[in-house]
């Protein structure tokens, strides 16, 4: 079924599923951005980050479609180049954002994302020093900082020159996005990225030809879990997940929900739809469960068992919650 979308101001409609370029498409929930639930899910969200010029938002609808194809949720109006501006510079404020990056800064963050690098390097089978990666999406540099002090070669992508600087401070190869069509990886990296994304299908096809042959494709978005049930039995809730109470309000749910949060969010993704993309690009599935290697301190008994609180924590994670939006393709 094809669904003709009103097109508005600051928003560029999608027609078609925008992995699979499908029209096998249903609308599973309708609201406006300018009336509760949404409203006051974007206040919760934004509020905190930044300020919301809401005569921008006025009138417009906010819709998600299903794709019965490649089984993708997505949202259908989607911010054009101008809005997206306002979004990642005045909605969610540059201050805001460096004050929230420093605060993961920690040795604990530290550990944890190295000890998913160690695990990734050692499926890749190289030397670190041999390694080439790219941080689709860099960000602030959390995860690229880490793989470079590990030994790889690692380039980045990024819209914004302030944060096209703060790589290159950090000893990282910034290249433009039409550079990733020549080059290729031994690992590709996207961190909360694929969800952001107008052409999601597109981009992830693009990334996957950047994968060198034996390579990795990692791939860790929000998850899903039952969002499409709870949209059509609840709709949306009036609180962001990292909003001050947001997971408590309503537990189990916030994280479903938070995959299709509103102006950001705009794909979100099942397991059927990963398959769907791996299949098309000539990866395989490999791994659904994020691993870490542990570090254990050896400086007496308390730190031992400090130690083996830690692995027993991943065992646990492991064991309770094993698929959270987190892929790893390979190229064969």
């Amino acid at each position: 079924m094809t669904l003709q979308p009103t097109a508005m101001p600051n928003f560029s409609p999608r027609s078609a599923c925008p992995v699979c370029e499908g029209q096998d498409i249903v609308r599973i929930y309708t609201a406006r951005y300018d009336e509760d639930p949404v409203r006051a899910l974007v206040q919760s969200n934004f509020g905190r980050q930044g300020v919301i010029d809401w005569s921008l938002l006025a009138g417009v609808p906010f819709e998600v479609d299903k794709c019965r194809t490649c089984d993708l949720l997505f949202q259908v109006q989607t911010p054009n180049e101008a809005m997206l501006e306002i979004i990642y510079t005045k909605m969610i404020s540059p201050e805001f954002l460096d004050e929230y990056e420093r605060g993961l800064l920690t040795l604990g963050e530290f550990h944890r994302i190295a000890g998913e690098f160690t695990v990734l390097f050692e499926m890749i089978g190289k030397h670190p020093a041999d390694i080439t990666m790219l941080d689709f999406g860099v960000g602030q540099g959390r995860w690229a900082r880490v793989a470079r002090a590990m030994g790889a070669t690692v380039y980045v992508t990024e819209i914004g020159e302030d944060k096209k600087r703060l790589a290159r401070t950090l000893g990282l190869e910034v290249i433009e996005d039409d550079d990733v069509d020549a080059m290729t990886f031994d690992l590709v990296h996207t961190e909360q990225v694929l969800e952001h994304l107008v052409h999601p299908g597109r981009d992830f096809a693009r990334l996957a030809r950047a994968v060198a042959p034996g390579g990795l494709f990692k791939a860790a978005i929000p998850y899903r879990g039952k969002l499409e049930q709870l949209l059509t039995a609840k709709g949306l809730p009036t609180e962001a997940m990292f909003a001050s109470g947001g997971a408590k309000a309503i537990p189990g749910e916030t994280e479903a929900f938070a995959s299709i949060q509103p102006l950001e969010h705009l794909n979100a993704f099942s397991e059927a739809t990963i398959d769907w993309l791996a299949a098309n690009n000539g990866l395989t599935k490999v791994s659904e469960v994020r691993r870490r290697s542990i570090s254990v301190e050896t400086g007496g008994p308390r730190a031992l068992a400090r130690g083996a609180m830690k692995v027993g924590v991943e065992l646990v994670k492991a064991a309770l919650k094993p698929k959270i939006g987190y892929y790893v393709l390979r190229r064969s």
